[in-house]
């Protein structure tokens, strides 16, 4: 569910607006020291340095850096459960598949129009 086996590549930003693309993010990483960025859900991260300690916000209820942010927005939107940093290259989860009922949902909506 969490693995990050698939590269990043252009194509994962064909919806995105500027500044998001793969060197934005790859230069996130680098800027911050990032090993990976993992998202649970509803708003929850857990944001990995290189350290293996975790990289929070300074304050309670402060939030991360703007750069970050956008990146984790793009992972909340495109619905990437994590992305990975490792030798210079991003790797990313699977995009999970929309459960049966809402497959069903989207279907019946589109065959009406």
């Amino acid at each position: 569910m969490y693995g990050t086996g698939i590269e990043v590549t252009d194509e994962d930003f064909e919806f995105t607006k500027p500044p998001l693309s793969k060197k934005f993010i790859r230069l996130v990483f680098e800027k911050y020291q990032l090993d990976y960025i993992t998202y649970f859900g509803e708003n929850m991260f857990y944001v990995s340095g290189q350290n293996s300690q975790p990289l929070t916000p300074l304050y309670p209820s402060a939030r991360y850096p703007e750069d970050i942010e956008l990146v984790l927005d793009f992972m909340a939107r495109e619905r990437i459960r994590r992305i990975k940093y490792e030798d210079g290259r991003l790797f990313r989860s699977a995009v999970p598949g929309l459960a049966d009922s809402e497959q069903k949902y989207f279907q019946t909506k589109c065959e009406k129009h």
